[in-house]
């Protein structure tokens, strides 16, 4: 499943043996004979390469496509499309930086600066402004992309569940039911409709626990769990997740959660901060394979 594969990608930076990471658009149209990567929407298609063959797009998709191919095409500097070499640029650039956030280890810092990079590439009111920033900002995509740093087993991402708790009515005393949105997540609002974890969440005078609906599929409501010493646990996660896993651990810090949601079109990700007494988002995208089996991440949105 995708999740599992991403999920290591991002917390420990292993290439994905595909070995596809220097492909560029320009280089995928000539392989397999057709600009569209095989995505799942024309959307996510002009997303990475807006200069894509108006009379392909309007064959493929009809007239309405090509009307929203060209809006989304206004958002650039006017005439790139018609220039063989910016066109060729701007889409190996988008389809770098996507595949470059799908896949580092860094991805908080990675997204700032991309959005930064083509916004700045948005705002050029010439072409000649392009042909001066987008070599350079493509490189920076290709070289980071190229980058396979190399970990051992300590340094594995680790799952924030751990084991079953067997008796959490004895170890859970006082735990207040039901938790947020668990009747309708769980159909029953009592500690019987839920299974508790134990997990690798480590903080000096805190515990955790993991929550999850009884016997529920993939992708059902989890929660984490929080308690300080006292009688009282509460909610510092509440997510639909497929899994979840957590960053680099410091003795007196909360580590970044990741979180995986496996939908149809995708694996949203997740990347969540502890910040007043609770976990709160940091940054999600969805993860899409091209088909050559290389994630890029779409709908990107950073919190401020």
């Amino acid at each position: 499943m995708l999740f599992k594969w991403c999920r290591t990608i991002l917390l420990t930076g292993l290439a994905f043996v595909s070995g596809t990471y220097g492909l560029t658009a320009g280089a995928q149209a000539l392989v397999s004979g057709s600009p569209f990567l095989g995505l799942d929407s024309l959307q996510q298609e002009v997303e990475l390469n807006p200069c894509l063959p108006e009379s392909q797009v309007q064959d493929n998709y009809g007239t309405a496509a090509r009307e929203y191919l060209l809006k989304q095409r206004s958002r650039w500097p006017m005439g790139m499309c018609q220039d063989p070499a910016l066109a060729r640029g701007i889409a190996d650039w988008l389809y770098n930086s996507s595949a470059l956030l799908a896949k580092t280890d860094r991805p908080l810092v990675m997204a700032d600066i991309i959005e930064r990079r083509t916004s700045i590439l948005r705002a050029c009111a010439s072409k000649a402004c392009l042909h001066d920033k987008l070599p350079a900002m493509t490189d920076w995509a290709k070289t980071n992309l190229d980058r396979t740093p190399v970990y051992g087993s300590d340094d594995q991402p680790l799952s924030v569940k751990g084991a079953l708790l067997t008796l959490p009515k004895l170890s859970l005393r006082g735990l207040d039911l039901p938790l947020p949105g668990q009747e309708k997540n769980c159909e029953g609002g009592t500690i019987d409709d839920l299974e508790f974890f134990s997990t690798n969440l480590k903080v000096s005078g805190k515990a955790y626990v993991l929550v999850k609906c009884r016997g529920s599929e993939s992708g059902k409501k989890t929660w984490v769990l929080e308690n300080d010493g006292g009688k009282v646990w509460r909610p510092v996660v509440d997510l639909r997740a497929s899994a979840m896993q957590i960053g680099e651990i410091h003795r007196n810090r909360m580590p970044l959660i990741f979180s995986y949601l496996e939908l149809t079109r995708g694996t949203r990700v997740r990347i969540l901060a502890y910040e007043d007494n609770r976990y709160q988002e940091l940054l999600r995208f969805l993860l899409v394979e091209d088909n050559n089996k290389l994630a890029h991440a779409f709908e990107v949105k950073r919190q401020p």
